[in-house]
């Protein structure tokens, strides 16, 4: 899902998408839909480097040559130059509203933008529920455990009201409206992590691929790949996270 965040200082423009199509038959369209010219858009906020969110930056950035890019890859920073791409610390704030919001776990790169006109952060990838049913094995798809619990709890301490996501995660959807919601979203990101967890405790001789069986057993569940209970049992070793 791409965004269009809009001020009387300009727009940013949340993630890009996957492929050529969708920047010139869907992201383009819209925003002259709506009455966004090229040159409002001042900032391409790219949450994390996969292909799904970044990929369409490639054809998007040409038709957007005064838009800078910002991102905490050092992959597109690489690619596009520190004239083009800007590399944005925790706190940081665009157009005068809009704060990073650092949120590792996912990837290392990842971002999302809290909008404090409305208390509202704008996720993308960064906060991984349960995951999304029918999805293969992408569910909660959290490769570095211990960052992301940490980065988590940062978010608890934040004023927000309203999440928005980039996916239809289970078993919320893509918002969380209400800090009631909003705290049951949080809790439900990490509960996928403290179920990893105590199948390690409780299954010590089994490997990963075993332990994911176990996991991926129970029809309620998105099903999760063996490289994150690998991660979460590498954390644990290293006594790098806390008992969940």
């Amino acid at each position: 899902t791409v965004y269009a965040l809009a001020t009387p200082q300009g727009v940013v423009l949340f993630d890009a998408a996957s492929y050529e199509p969708d920047v010139t038959d869907y992201i383009l369209p819209f925003l002259k839909a709506v009455g966004i010219s090229a040159e409002q858009i001042k900032y391409i906020f790219i949450s994390h480097n996969h292909t799904d969110h970044a990929g369409g930056l490639q054809w998007l950035e040409k038709a957007l040559p005064h838009a800078t890019i910002v991102s905490r890859s050092p992959k597109l920073r690489e690619q596009y130059g520190e004239h083009r791409c800007l590399s944005p610390e925790d706190g940081d704030v665009l157009l005068d509203v809009f704060r990073v919001v650092t949120i590792p776990g996912h990837t290392k790169d990842c971002a999302a933008l809290l909008d404090t006109r409305t208390a509202t952060l704008i996720s993308g990838d960064c906060l991984q529920s349960y995951g999304i049913r029918g999805s293969g094995t992408w569910a909660a798809n959290i490769m570095h455990p211990a960052e992301y619990v940490e980065a988590v709890q940062k978010v608890r301490g934040l004023d927000i009201a309203q999440i928005i996501t980039a996916h239809d995660y289970d078993p919320r959807g893509y918002r969380a409206d209400g800090k009631t919601a909003v705290e049951q979203n949080l809790d439900a990101c990490i509960t996928p992590l403290r179920n990893m967890q105590k199948l390690i405790l409780e299954y010590p001789e089994l490997d990963d691929a075993a332990l994911q069986a176990k996991y991926n057993y129970d029809p309620r569940l998105p099903k999760i790949k063996d490289t994150v209970i690998g991660a979460m049992r590498k954390a644990m070793e290293e006594g790098r996270i806390d008992r969940l």
